[in-house]
C-alpha cells in the first residue's frame, strides 16, 4: 500500500491511499525534542516555510510553538548570574543599540500604518523597540542587553546599573557619538575609559566634507584607462589599436584637469582630512600629539593666512571640524593613551552581532508585539553565547572553535541541550 500525507487535522495526520482511493488517519505524535528542534532550526535561519515543510505542521502551529518555547527561556542576564564567578572577562566592552521591527509600534506615525520598516527607515519611527547590547572585546561573550523603546538616558542607566549587579569589571567602554551612553557609563563605573569609534568618526568627517564622489568618479576613470593595457604590469600599448591609443590618451586628459580641478578647489579639504586620519590612526600617543601641535600651529594658521585662495564655505566648514574635533580629541586618542588596557577603537565587533541579528529578523519579517520580540531576541542571544566561532581571524583566530562561554572561562561540557538547561 502507498500512502501519501494530505495535512493534518486535530492533530491527526491525514493520509491518502493511492491503491484503494480512501483518506486515513493516524494521530500525530509531538515530543519535546521536536518542539525544541523547531526553536533551534528557526535561530539557525530556517523559515517559517520551511519549518511547515520539515514537521507537516501549519504556520500558525509552528509560530504557536516557537513563542511557546522562547517565553519559557530564562532571561540571559539570569544566565549570566548563574556563571558569574566562573566568568573571566577583559573588562573592554564594546556597546551599540539597534531598532528592531515590531509591528504594535508601527502606528499612523509609521511609513506605511501598521507596516514593518526596513532597517534604515526605523529610526523614523517615534514608536519603535532598540536593543542595547555590549560584548567583551577578548571573549566576544554577550553578558546583558537592555530592551527598551529608544536610546535614553534611563535605558543606558538600567542596563549598566544591571551591568554592574553582574560584577562585570568595565576598564573601557567603546562606543559611537551618543553622549548618553557617556554618562551612564560614569555614573555607575567612574573610572572606565570612553573611547569613541574612530570608523564612526571618519566617516561623519568624510560626509561634512563631501569630496569622496570626485574621487570615485577619478578611479572609475583610471580603471578604464587600465583596460587599453594587456596587463597589469605591462607598459606597451600595440601601435595598430589607434582608436585604442586615441581614447586612451582623451581618458587621461579628462582625469588630469578632473585632478587638477580637485587639488585646486578641494585641497584644503583634502589636507585636513589626511591630517585628521593621520592623527586618530597614530603609531602613538606621542606622535597623534604632536600632530594635534601641528594642526593647531602650522596647518590652520597658515591655510588661514591664505583664505582669499580658498572658498570661504570650506574656511568656515574647517573652523567647524577643527572645533568638533577638539572636543572629541580625548575619546578619540585613549586607545592609544591607555595602550596596557587594550582599548578597541572601533565597535566593528557588535556592529558585526547587529548584522547578524538583521539577517535573522529580516527573514522572519518582525514582530507582532513587544513581548514576542524581547522572547525572539533573548532566546537568540543565548543560542548565540552557545555557538562555536567558526570565522575569527587575525588575533581572533584563537577563538575558533569555542563558544563566546568558553571563551569567558566557562565550563559547559555539561550542557548537552542548552533549551532544555536554559528552560525556567
Amino acid at each position: 500500500m502507498t500512502a501519501v500525507k494530505r495535512g493534518t487535522r486535530r492533530r491527526k495526520q491525514i493520509f491518502f491511499c493511492e491503491n484503494c482511493l480512501k483518506y486515513f488517519s493516524r494521530p500525530f505524535k509531538r515530543t519535546n525534542s521536536n518542539l525544541k528542534q523547531i526553536l533551534k532550526d528557526h535561530l539557525d535561519g530556517l523559515s517559517f516555510r520551511k519549518l511547515v515543510s520539515r514537521y507537516d505542521l501549519n504556520r500558525n502551529k509552528i509560530c504557536g510553538i516557537v513563542n511557546h518555547q522562547t517565553d519559557n527561556l530564562k532571561n540571559n542576564l539570569e544566565l549570566t548570574r548563574l556563571f558569574k564567578y566562573q566568568l573571566n572577562y577583559s573588562g573592554n566592552l564594546v556597546l551599540d543599540g539597534k531598532c528592531i521591527p515590531v509591528k504594535e509600534g508601527c502606528g499612523d506615525d509609521a511609513v506605511i500604518p501598521g507596516k514593518i520598516p526596513l532597517s534604515r527607515k526605523r529610526k523614523r519611527i517615534g514608536k519603535a523597540l532598540v536593543i542595547i547590547w555590549g560584548s567583551d572585546y577578548a571573549t566576544h561573550d554577550l553578558p546583558h542587553f537592555e530592551l527598551d523603546k529608544s536610546e535614553n538616558g534611563d535605558a543606558f542607566d538600567n542596563f549598566f546599573r544591571s551591568l554592574k549587579s553582574i560584577g562585570y569589571p568595565l576598564k573601557s567602554l567603546t562606543i559611537d557619538d551618543k553622549k548618553e551612553m557617556s554618562r551612564a557609563a560614569k555614573r555607575h563605573f567612574a573610572n572606565c575609559v570612553i573611547q569613541l569609534c574612530n570608523r564612526h568618526y571618519m566617516i561623519k568627517i568624510t560626509n561634512l566634507l563631501g569630496i569622496d564622489s570626485i574621487k570615485i568618479r577619478i578611479n572609475s576613470k583610471q580603471k578604464k584607462i587600465d583596460k587599453f593595457f594587456q596587463d597589469k604590469e605591462s607598459t606597451f600599448i600595440p601601435r595598430t589599436r589607434k582608436y585604442a591609443i586615441t581614447q586612451m590618451i582623451k581618458l587621461t586628459n579628462e582625469v588630469a584637469d578632473e585632478v587638477a580641478d580637485l587639488e585646486y578647489k578641494y585641497e584644503l579639504l583634502i589636507d585636513f582630512q589626511n591630517i585628521i586620519y593621520s592623527i586618530i590612526y597614530a603609531d602613538t600617543y606621542k606622535i597623534a600629539q604632536y600632530r594635534i601641535r601641528s594642526l593647531e600651529k602650522y596647518f590652520w594658521p597658515k591655510r588661514f593666512a591664505m583664505k582669499e585662495y580658498y572658498s570661504r564655505k570650506h574656511i568656515q566648514l574647517i573652523k567647524k571640524l577643527i572645533r568638533d574635533f577638539k572636543e572629541h580629541e580625548e575619546y578619540l586618542l585613549n586607545y592609544l593613551k591607555y595602550p596596557h588596557l587594550n582599548i578597541p577603537n572601533t565597535t566593528n565587533l557588535i556592529e558585526g552581532y547587529n548584522s547578524q541579528l538583521e539577517n535573522r529578523i529580516t527573514n522572519i519579517k518582525g514582530f507582532e508585539t513587544f513581548e514576542t520580540a524581547k522572547n525572539y531576541i533573548n532566546a537568540w542571544v543565548i543560542k548565540r553565547r552557545f555557538a562555536k566561532f567558526t570565522n575569527c581571524k587575525n588575533k581572533f583566530k584563537k577563538l575558533n572553535g569555542k563558544t563566546p562561554l568558553e571563551c569567558a572561562g566557562v565550563d559547559i561540557s555539561y550542557i548537552r541541550d542548552w533549551i532544555r538547561w536554559c528552560q525556567k
